[in-house]
């Protein structure tokens, strides 16, 4: 009992920090996965300094490519909105979804500019936050080596040194994969001369992250471009095409890569990405994995808790 009254108030405390957390999860993340860089620069016999600075750099072209394209698309979504709602509007009448009762009265009311504006509208408080991730991976980056020492301190019995080269195996496979993803994706609807590719190919790569359901929620939109665009057909053909490149890469190629480095049930990462999701939002889903990785290896730590990080393995 008085184990799971700490874990509630645990929960609750995390829920309440989430808004500032999430900062600092984001910036430890996205180090770890940095933190390669650097060493392949030392390994070489060059200034870790160099290393330093080509990681951050890649961070910044990275997203401030990523942020160019969603608001460059965002943009022009927003001057042809309404032209996809009425669009939109005539394909469900020619499909006849109204003989079967589907009431269009909602969608009628749905004003896509509205929701063009509203996404635009939170464009500065995204660059706030991103400013505030890159710091917080600058200072990371330059102090790397101490705070795994430090963190070593702290928990003796965990393997630190485990854990981060687990975390680093999941995100550079994870990227890798989601690249593809997203680069393939892309290319697809690009010969469909479906709108947005791009912007598209990008969700198709960071939604990758998520898993389970990450795949499927960025493959909507997508399909959805090209039954406005190209009708039913094409929509059919692009969801086929949706299908075979996320069995190829994320249940085929990626488990191949993964190995059983993760040791976490299919559940578990379910469940996982429920409650992270429900703790810190957006960022928690795409970070499931690697919370939970971070939770089992606390729980194997001690004694009286490994019982628990059993149940969490495969």
């Amino acid at each position: 009992m008085i184990h799971f009254s700490a874990t509630l108030v645990a929960l609750v405390a995390l829920k309440f920090l989430a808004p500032v957390l999430v900062y600092v999860i984001l910036s430890i993340f996205l180090a770890i996965i940095l933190t390669p860089i650097m060493g392949f620069f030392e390994k070489r016999g060059l200034p870790s300094l160099l290393g330093y600075l080509v990681a951050l750099l890649l961070f910044l072209l990275l997203f401030g490519t990523m942020f160019h394209i969603v608001n460059f698309s965002a943009r022009e979504f927003l001057h042809n909105a309404q032209n996809y709602r009425f669009e939109l509007l005539s394909l469900l009448d020619r499909l006849g979804l109204n003989e079967y009762k589907f009431d269009l009265a909602l969608l009628k009311e749905f004003d896509l500019l509205q929701l063009a504006k509203g996404l635009l509208a939170k464009a500065g408080a995204i660059v706030q936050g991103f400013l505030v991730v890159f710091i917080g991976v600058s200072f990371l980056l330059f102090e790397q080596r101490y705070i795994y020492r430090k963190i070593a301190l702290l928990s003796p019995k965990a393997d630190i040194e485990g854990f981060f080269h687990s975390t680093q195996k999941y995100f550079l496979i994870k990227t890798f994969t989601s690249l593809l993803t997203g680069l393939f994706v892309a290319l697809m609807l690009w010969a469909f001369q479906v709108p947005y590719w791009a912007v598209l190919g990008i969700m198709a790569f960071l939604f990758n992250f998520i898993p389970v359901v990450g795949s499927i929620i960025a493959a909507i939109p997508g399909i959805l471009m090209a039954l406005l665009s190209g009708g039913v057909w094409m929509g059919l053909y692009v969801a086929g095409l949706y299908l075979v490149i996320n069995i190829s890469i994320s249940n085929i190629l990626e488990p191949k890569l993964m190995g059983e480095g993760l040791d976490l049930s299919p559940a578990v990462v379910f469940f996982s990405l429920v409650l992270w999701g429900w703790i810190f939002g957006a960022v928690g889903m795409f970070l499931a994995v690697p919370l939970t990785m971070t939770l089992k290896m606390a729980l194997e730590s001690d004694e009286r808790t490994k019982r628990w990080a059993m149940l969490l393995a495969k």
